[in-house]
């Protein structure tokens, strides 16, 4: 998963964007111009990463067979519906209410801490 960064927040809010706070452990923005930039390319990349198995458990789901049940049977699944489905299992907050902590005035200085930081941890 793309991991979304503090420096972004300023323009996923200028899109009404969301974040969702807990994709196995990481931040993922969703919203227009990102790589993300809408709940079905989101879930593109969960499934080639994590499975259709996961992801239905995450939202709530038994099992993918089911989850696919119920989408395809009865009512059509909005994207509406999905981004909503998305937004509660994984503890998603709208991007208007995040603060901007990000300190651009010493922005070269905290990316190179960024990438010592990213070097002892092996990424």
């Amino acid at each position: 998963m793309i991991e979304f960064d503090d420096r972004d927040l300023r323009k996923l809010q200028d899109v009404d964007g969301i974040v969702l706070q807990d994709v196995h452990g990481a931040r993922v923005a969703i919203g227009n111009g990102f790589d993300y930039g809408n709940v079905f390319v989101f879930m593109n990349d969960y499934f080639d990463e994590y499975g259709a198995e996961d992801f239905a458990e995450q939202v709530g789901h038994e099992d993918a067979v089911e989850m696919f049940h119920s989408w395809f049977s009865g009512i059509p699944v909005h994207e509406s519906n999905l981004m909503n489905m998305v937004y509660k299992s994984f503890k998603g907050i709208d991007a208007d209410s995040l603060s901007d902590k990000y300190d651009y005035e010493n922005e070269d200085y905290l990316e190179a801490e960024d990438h010592k930081l990213d070097q002892a941890l092996g990424k």
